[in-house]
C-alpha cells in the first residue's frame, strides 16, 4: 500500500537522499581539475539522473509481474543476472554504506576539532566516540531520518554562506583573488570519483517511487531533483573554488573555519552555525547507515532460512560500529581517497548495474541500434571505472610514499 508521498515530498526526499557529506568537498574537486570540474559535474549529474531513470523503469517492469510485492534492488539484480546479479547489488550496497560511514565519522572528527581547536585531537576522537556509542540503541528509522533531514537546512546554509562570501570577495577590489586553473586533466580522476560519491544513492529510488501518490510523475521529479542537486553542488564548488582556489582543503568547513578566524561579526557566527549543523547532520546519519547495513545482513540470513534474534542483530550493530571506528582512525589522514572509494563503487551500483539491468530486461523490445548504444555506454563506463580506480590508487600510493619519507 502506497504512503501517498506528494511530488514535492518526493523531490525533497530525493535531494536529501543524495546531497550530503560530498557537498563539503565539492570545491576540492575544482581545486583538483580547475574550472573543467564544472563540465564534469554537469555530465555526471545528468548521467546519474539517466541511470536512475533506467533503474526505476526496470523496477516498474518487474513490479508489474507481481503488483502485490515491491521488489528490492537486489531482487532486480537476481531477476536480471541470477545469483551473481543479486550478490553484486548486496556487496556493492554493503561497501557503499560502510565507506559512507567511514567518511562521515572522519568528517565528524575533523569538524569537532574545528569547533574545539584547543582540545587535543586524541581527546576529540575519544569524545566523539563516547557520544556516538549510545546511538547504537537508536533503532527508530523515522526518528533518525527526521534528525538527518535537519541537515538539508544546513546544506542550504552552506550554499548561502559560500555564495555570499564569494560574491563579497569578487565585489571587493581590496580582496586578493585566489589562484585558479582553467583545466587540469590529471586531476579529473580524483575529482570525478568524489563527484560520483555525491551521486550515489540509487538503492533508495525504488522505495521512493513506490511511495509516490502519482508514480507516473516520478521521472519528471527525478530529473528536477538532479537539476537542483547540480545547482547546489555547482554553487558550493564554484563559490568555494573562487574563494580558496587551488589550495582548497578537502573539507570546505576547514577553509571556512580558517576564514572565520580572521573575521568578526555575523559572518563568523554563520560559519560556526554551518560547522555545527552539518556535523550534527552527519552524527545523526551515521546510525542510519549502521541500521541499513544490519538490515542487509538480516536479509542475507533470512534467505538462508535463519532469522536473526535481537541479540544477534545487536552484535552485528556493535560490530559494524566498532569496525568503522577502527577503520576511520586508520584512514583519518586520507579522507579524499576514502570518499573516492565511495565514488568508484558508485560507478558499479549507480551507473553500470542500472544500465545492465535495463538492457537485460528490455533487449527484446529494443532495436539493434539501441542495444548497441547501451552496450557501448556500459563498456565505456567500465573502462572509465578502471582508469579512475587506477589513477586514484597511484595517487594514494604516492601520498603514502611521501608521508613515509617525512
Amino acid at each position: 500500500m502506497r504512503t501517498s508521498s506528494s511530488d514535492k515530498a518526493t523531490f525533497f526526499n530525493l535531494v536529501n537522499n543524495y546531497v550530503g557529506m560530498v557537498l563539503l568537498s565539492m570545491h576540492y574537486c575544482f581545486a583538483q581539475s580547475g574550472w573543467l570540474a564544472l563540465l564534469a559535474l554537469a555530465a555526471l549529474t545528468g548521467f546519474g539522473a539517466f541511470t536512475g531513470d533506467c533503474l526505476v523503469t526496470s523496477y516498474r517492469l518487474i513490479e508489474a509481474d507481481n503488483p502485490a510485492r515491491a521488489p528490492s534492488y537486489a531482487e532486480i539484480g537476481g531477476r536480471c543476472l541470477g545469483p551473481a546479479g543479486k550478490w553484486l547489488v548486496v556487496v556493492s550496497s554493503l561497501l557503499e554504506n560502510f565507506f559512507a560511514i567511514l567518511c562521515m565519522i572522519i568528517i565528524i572528527w575533523a569538524n569537532t576539532q574545528l569547533l574545539l581547536p584547543d582540545m587535543d585531537p586524541n581527546w576529540v576522537v575519544g569524545l566523539c566516540v563516547a557520544f556516538s556509542f549510545p546511538t547504537n540503541w537508536l533503532k527508530d528509522f523515522s526518528l533518525l531520518s527526521f534528525l538527518s533531514a535537519f541537515g538539508l537546512g544546513c546544506v542550504l546554509l552552506i550554499i548561502a554562506v559560500v555564495t555570499f562570501d564569494a560574491g563579497d570577495a569578487l565585489l571587493d577590489p581590496a580582496t586578493p583573488s585566489a589562484k585558479t586553473t582553467l583545466a587540469d586533466v590529471s586531476g579529473l580522476p580524483m575529482s570525478g570519483s568524489i563527484m560520483l560519491a555525491g551521486l550515489t544513492g540509487h538503492v533508495g529510488l525504488p522505495p521512493m517511487y513506490t511511495e509516490m501518490k502519482t508514480p507516473s510523475h516520478f521521472r519528471r521529479v527525478l530529473y528536477l531533483a538532479f537539476l537542483a542537486m547540480f545547482l547546489m553542488y555547482a554553487a558550493v564548488g564554484v563559490g568555494g573554488y573562487a574563494l580558496y582556489g587551488d589550495g582548497a582543503s578537502i573539507l570546505i568547513t576547514q577553509d571556512m573555519a580558517n576564514a572565520a578566524g580572521a573575521n568578526d561579526g555575523l559572518g563568523q557566527v554563520f560559519r560556526y552555525l554551518v560547522l555545527g549543523g552539518i556535523t550534527f547532520k552527519l552524527f545523526a546519519g551515521t546510525p542510519v547507515c549502521v541500521l541499513v547495513l544490519v538490515d542487509i545482513v538480516q536479509d542475507v540470513y533470512v534467505e538462508r532460512g535463519h532469522v536473526l534474534s535481537e541479540r544477534e542483530a545487536d552484535r552485528w550493530r556493535f560490530g559494524i560500529w566498532g569496525g568503522t571506528i577502527v577503520c576511520a582512525f586508520v584512514l583519518l589522514p586520507y579522507l579524499q581517497y576514502t570518499t573516492a572509494l565511495v565514488g568508484i563503487n558508485s560507478m558499479l551500483i549507480s551507473v553500470m548495474l542500472p544500465l545492465i539491468f535495463f538492457l537485460q530486461l528490455h533487449a527484446r523490445t529494443m532495436g539493434w541500434a539501441s542495444i548497441l548504444c547501451y552496450g557501448c555506454i556500459i563498456a565505456v563506463s567500465g573502462i572509465m571505472t578502471v582508469i579512475i580506480s587506477y589513477a586514484d590508487v597511484l595517487d594514494f600510493l604516492k601520498t603514502l610514499k611521501a608521508a613515509q619519507a617525512v
